[in-house]
């Protein structure tokens, strides 16, 4: 194959049919035809020699050729349009955008939350509006563009060439319970703190950390309950000497919010990283590389404030 052969505007193409995953949208996006689009991808398979696409119901879902081609196809376009677009650089205020972030309710309220705060005063018509995490389901999610940022805890390597990752900060596990909690007063034993009942919240990473430290010492914890989400959890500590653990970030929130008490951990720190994840498509996208930065500035001032 020679550079010849290659029209621009296919490329073109392969980049909105790797965004979007649907002829008939990609085709809304470039304001062409579906059959126009339809009779690109038929040249990029000859060219490529590959089907690039295979249909699974209504998607269209890439092939691994289609993955391995998207970085590049994306940093070639992104030379292009820079080449092409006008001096005049990019300002916020001036933006119209609906973003999605997919995270637990902790990455909402220590992230999504200030961040919708900033957007008032520095963009007031972006608008990032949270979205449940499905461990399962984000990649997917950011591949067909129902979520744009993904906030992630559970630091598992990402198998997707498509998907960036950017480490946000390195978080710990904070211990609160009710004013007044006996373990507020002394620092309990590795065994007392074990041996008391814990609160588990399902939504949170923090309990398999938790069990992990604990089984280094030969211990297990001993989970009382368990609930959905860590504002339940709270109400069930102010009422009893259960035990919550959290990541710190929102625990401090929560320890301001509900009056609760931190209780010193009697094992070693524990670290976990938060992340940030997107899909490559969006690399050059402006207002979103704008948003990556204040998502990246919130996590500093997070850092700086523990």
């Amino acid at each position: 194959m020679h550079l010849k052969e290659v029209d621009a505007n296919l490329l073109v193409t392969l980049d909105a049919l790797l965004v979007d995953a649907s002829v008939t949208r990609a085709a809304e996006r470039l304001g062409r035809s579906a059959s126009a689009i339809s009779h690109a991808l038929a040249k990029l398979r000859e060219i490529f020699n590959d089907e690039l696409f295979v249909r699974a119901g209504q998607r269209l879902v890439p092939t691994a050729k289609a993955l391995e081609l998207a970085p590049t196809v994306h940093v070639i376009l992104a030379g292009m349009e820079s080449l092409l677009r006008p001096s005049k650089p990019f300002d916020p205020s001036l933006s119209v955008r609906e973003f999605a972030a997919a995270s637990s309710e902790a990455g909402e309220l220590i992230l999504v939350e200030p961040l919708r705060k900033r957007l008032q005063t520095l963009a007031p018509s972006v608008h990032v509006n949270w979205t449940p995490s499905h461990r399962d389901e984000n990649i997917d999610a950011l591949r067909n563009a129902r979520s744009h940022f993904v906030i992630d805890s559970e630091g598992d390597p990402v198998a997707a060439p498509d998907v960036r990752v950017a480490k946000l900060f390195d978080d710990t596990l904070a211990t609160l319970a009710r004013p007044g909690h006996p373990f507020a007063k002394r620092k309990p034993t590795a065994a007392t703190f074990a041996g008391a009942d814990h609160v588990a919240v399902s939504s949170l990473p923090t309990l398999p950390l938790l069990d992990r430290s604990l089984a280094d010492q030969g211990l297990a914890c001993n989970v009382a309950s368990h609930v959905s989400s860590a504002l339940v959890g709270v109400l069930v500590v102010q009422t009893d000497d259960a035990l919550l653990t959290l990541p710190s970030s929102l625990a401090a929130i929560l320890e301001r919010q509900f009056g609760l008490a931190r209780i010193a951990q009697p094992l070693p720190e524990v670290d976990f990283p938060l992340r940030l994840m997107w899909h490559s498509s969006y690399d050059r996208d402006e207002c979103h590389q704008w948003l990556r930065g204040e998502f990246a500035n919130i996590a500093q001032e997070i850092v700086g404030a523990a």
